[in-house]
């Protein structure tokens, strides 16, 4: 089986998703208390998507450019560690 994967927009993903839960991107008053109030749900959603990809790469075997494609998965391993670690951080608040 062939898979077309696109990694630039996997890329993007992570960072547009990390740059929203930590409020660095431009977003309506309403939204960013939205993203506060729901925090631990959107990151624990975050490292069970992240922890589903680094199990799909995991099975995946690059016909070309295996050096961008290990780049990826470290990309996507940081984002799972990010969102565990954020998930520390408010478990240690409480």
């Amino acid at each position: 089986m062939k898979i077309d994967l696109d990694p630039d927009r996997m890329e993007e993903m992570l960072d547009t998703w990390r740059k929203s839960v930590d409020l660095q991107i431009p977003m309506m008053d309403d939204f960013k208390i939205r993203m506060m109030k729901n925090r631990r749900e959107i990151l624990e959603n975050f490292l069970q998507t992240g922890t589903g990809w680094t199990l799909a790469l995991g099975c995946m075997t690059p016909l070309e450019d295996s050096d961008r494609f290990e780049d990826l998965r470290i990309k996507v391993k940081a984002f799972v560690d990010w969102a565990a670690s954020e998930l520390d951080s408010l478990n240690t608040l409480r």
